[in-house]
């Protein structure tokens, strides 16, 4: 007999269904062993050696009880845990718990029956590599969050912790709020012209941009100088000064990643980072989609296969691209080196699943799927300027500009593509605010003209604005700002942003985090003590590709480790936490 060892129950009962007699599938419930939530900082560093102790979880003991009744029968032993560097380390520790014996590392990135069966018979031997990246991933988060957090009781009371992610990801947030407090708006004033071409439909608006030769900006912030401008321009000349037309591509968006899937589902679905991930393992271990813990776009030819397969079915022949589409993958981790999310069946439908949250996830990530094998979308471009008193005005080189300059602009739909299934809103980030300058940009049609075609002046008005505060972040944008600067890893996002908000060091009023009055403080005080350590974004970036470069076997996890530890360390001391807790040792023997 052959003992397989999955993560979760509702994975072994289908992976049980794939596999024949000769096996058995039995669940560890998630991880058995980790450091101790109480009684010390449980890692001794002894001659540059990290030294974590382990102790087995009491919500594991019965799941470790069986598999260590299984492991004494079988033959063989495999492990086949999540496929990244967290399910490596539970393989590692499941391996230490059930003792000395033959063991093999099993890995499929989706609970089909060929995946499963192919895993099986092709497996290795466990990946010492990604072990170490997690266990200082583990150890590290452990040495902050127990050096610093008890330096926080100078705040007060209700600061109860600090995080190596968690606080800069908390900086974040309250320095975007030091700024909406700080913001001073000021007060301007746009001008719109309605205009026309007779005999050359439609009728187009044109806001002033440029004025005496100088781009106007939002200098017009005087209202009676706005209504004498209004009225000496309803008695000019207007006529076109350019009219560029032109065609643009928009390509389709790559296949889902976790930070991507995560972003795509707070703006469309309204759904928290902490239930996206819960309902993408649900979707992973029901065998409905690819391993969902992924920085890579890249998909696996026969996946290619099957969606241009359902784009030929479902769509005309120009919806089809000559060939795969290609999506770059910017990540260079060991632990990314396989699928973006996808289904595992993409021909059975975006609606397989039926109206559920999870049923509205899995459409998401299927109609994203399908959107990037399709072919791109075209728009047509207009930008039209408008010259109020042509010549009319002497720049100091002695050029005849106009006055004032109008401008308009146009977009016209001419090919959907991708569109077609992803919709025009398939972005994964929040969407940007609009500058003050493209306030009035038109998306509707606008006529063809010449240069030099004269224009009819239907009306012209001035309306009052006013400058906009930075805006604060959604959990969407928090997330990808995160991403693009390199902090964290996507799989821990929806916990950085529970614990913070649980903290009460941030709230969410109408899906926009803000950071409250104890949140600012806390900031305060890490910034103030720990400036050039853990809450600096540049420094955990760098300390992110270092853990990174211990995943891809470039570093050596105890020197990384024990470096960052007692830099932190020599500034908690520094900040009032005194003694030496780095020297303490282990309770019990270190893990094999």
């Amino acid at each position: 007999m052959k003992l397989v060892v999955v993560e979760s129950p509702a994975k072994a009962k289908k992976i049980r269904e794939m596999l024949g007699d000769e096996y058995r599938v039995a669940a560890s419930f998630g991880h058995v062993r980790d450091l101790p939530p109480k009684g010390g900082l449980a890692v001794a560093f002894k001659d540059g050696t990290v030294v974590p102790t382990y102790e087995p979880l009491e919500k594991s003991e019965r799941a470790v009880a069986e598999l260590k009744t299984l492991a004494a029968k079988a033959t063989e032993v495999l492990l086949a845990t999540d496929p990244d560097r967290e399910g490596e380390a539970i393989a590692w520790h499941v391996s230490a718990l059930l003792g000395p014996r033959p063991y093999k590392r099993v890995v499929f990135h989706a609970v089909t029956k060929a995946e499963v069966q192919k895993a099986v018979s092709s497996p290795r031997d466990l990946d010492v590599r990604l072990v170490d990246a997690q266990q200082a991933r583990r150890v590290l988060d452990r040495v902050v969050g127990w050096l610093v957090s008890p330096t926080l009781r100078k705040v007060g009371k209700d600061a109860k912790s600090a995080g190596r992610v968690q606080s800069v990801a908390l900086r974040l947030v309250a320095e975007r709020e030091k700024e909406i407090g700080k913001f001073k708006g000021v007060d301007y004033f746009i001008l719109s012209a309605d205009l026309e071409r007779p005999g050359a439909p439609p009728p187009f608006t044109a806001r002033l941009v440029s004025w005496k030769g100088e781009p106007l900006g939002q200098r017009l912030t005087d209202a009676g100088v706005a209504a004498k401008t209004v009225d000496w321009c309803k008695r000019q000349a207007w006529e076109v000064l350019s009219c560029d037309r032109r065609e643009a591509a928009r390509n389709p968006p790559p296949p889902f990643t976790t930070a991507t899937v995560q972003q795509a589902a707070s703006v469309r679905l309204k759904m928290n980072p902490d239930v996206t991930m819960k309902l993408l393992q649900g979707l992973f271990d029901d065998g409905k989609i690819t391993y969902h813990r992924t920085d890579s776009t890249a998909l696996a030819p026969e996946a290619v296969t099957a969606a241009r397969s359902v784009i030929a079915r479902d769509f005309p022949p120009a919806f089809l691209p000559k060939g795969p589409v290609v999506h770059a993958t910017k990540s260079a981790n060991a632990q990314e080196a396989h699928e973006a999310i996808r289904p595992t069946a993409p021909e059975k439908g975006a609606d397989l699943l039926g109206d559920g949250e999870a049923g509205r996830l899995y459409k998401l990530v299927w109609q994203r799927f399908i959107a990037c094998q399709m072919a791109p979308g075209r728009d047509q471009l207009t930008t039209l300027d408008v010259a109020c008193a042509p010549g009319a005005w002497k720049k100091a080189d002695g050029t005849l500009v106009p006055m004032g300059v109008f401008q308009a602009k146009g977009k016209v739909t001419l090919f959907d593509g991708w569109r077609a299934v992803a919709g025009e809103d398939a972005t994964e980030e929040a969407k940007a605010p609009k500058k003050e300058s493209d306030e009035e940009d038109d998306s509707a049609e606008l006529p063809m003209l010449m240069p030099g075609d004269a224009l009819t002046l239907k009306g012209l008005a001035s309306a009052s604005r006013a400058t906009k505060p930075p805006p604060r972040y959604t959990q969407a944008s928090l997330i990808k700002k995160l991403e693009h600067d390199g902090i964290g890893r996507p799989s821990t996002y929806a916990a950085i942003l529970r614990t913070v908000l649980a903290r009460g060091y941030v709230v969410e009023e109408k899906r926009k985090l803000k950071a409250t009055e104890l949140g600012i403080k806390v900031t305060d005080f890490l910034v103030r003590n720990f400036t050039g350590n853990f809450v600096d974004l540049g420094y955990t970036k760098r300390l992110e590709e270092d853990l990174d470069r211990i995943a891809r076997g470039e570093a050596d996890w105890q020197k990384v480790v024990t470096e960052a530890s007692f830099a932190v360390l020599a500034l908690a001391k520094k900040a009032g936490l005194w003694g030496n807790p780095l020297a303490e040792a282990p309770k019990v023997p270190p893990a094999p």
